[in-house]
């Protein structure tokens, strides 16, 4: 049976990786089930274009966000461009944003771009879009002193990380991680402990697809084998997941 009313919470078809083939990809996405995607920005240099699919398909919506990755071409004005991208009908979210120590941007200046966006999300009154890697106690701090709305995207701490995300009001999002044995250890717990009226389902298209489909370009018709894993953890219909994780989609981002 294939499944319905899929929800690719977190993806990015403005990646070059896709180049053109994104708009054959995207085309496609209703016919495999996929009724509604969440575009996230990683950048400024890149906003536009996440902006642009939202209006050229109707089932795309946008976020507009700094990653921490991209915080050293970061322009003094950024938070004024976010403010003016952020008025486009369909950007129903700031980000992604965060922390990132895997590799070596300057820890004070992502702190300085995330806080500034959770500062414009609360004027703004949009949900974030969470970055977290190998930052979780930082993460924290900052998430705990704003206690905005918003999704910890392919959440990565650990069940005591988890309760404390849940406790200010946020959810968290699933990825290919779950169906790799090399990563799903702590994930799997992870999502044991999670409730399913605050699970969301992703991609992060183009990267990290499922487990199966290895050394593919990843897309949000793969959601089904992470939908898989889930069904299985929490003993539910597929879909059923894909319903409940739907609905919480569209609640959080705000989408009738």
């Amino acid at each position: 049976m294939k499944l319905q009313h899929l929800f690719d919470s977190h993806a990015h078809y403005e990646d070059a990786l896709f180049g053109e083939d994104r708009h054959r990809i995207l085309a496609g996405l209703p016919d495999q089930g996929v009724e509604w995607v969440l575009n996230c920005c990683s950048d400024l240099g890149v906003a536009p274009l996440v902006v642009a699919l939202t209006e050229q398909y109707d089932f795309v919506y946008g976020s507009v966000g700094v990653h921490p990755h991209w915080v050293l071409e970061t322009p003094e004005d950024y938070l004024d461009q976010l403010e003016r991208l952020a008025r486009s009908p369909k950007v129903v979210a700031l980000g992604e944003m965060g922390f990132d120590y895997f590799f070596d941007e300057p820890r004070d200046l992502q702190e300085r771009i995330f806080r500034g966006q959770m500062d414009l999300a609360q004027q703004l009154k949009l949900p974030v879009i969470i970055h977290d890697r190998e930052a979780h106690e930082d993460t924290y701090r900052v998430l705990e002193e704003y206690r905005l709305p918003g999704i910890v995207h392919r959440f990565s701490g650990n069940v005591e990380g988890l309760r404390r995300v849940l406790d200010w009001g946020m959810y968290v999002s699933f990825n290919g991680d779950i169906t790799w044995p090399e990563y799903n250890e702590t994930a799997l717990k992870v999502l044991a402990a999670t409730p399913m009226e605050r699970l969301l389902i992703e991609t992060d298209a183009p990267y990290m697809p499922p487990k199966v489909l290895e050394g593919q370009l990843c897309d949000s018709a793969m959601l089904p084998h992470i939908v898989e894993v889930i069904a299985q953890v929490k003993g539910l219909d597929p879909q059923e997941v894909c319903d409940i994780s739907a609905k919480n989609a569209r609640e959080i981002y705000g989408i009738n």
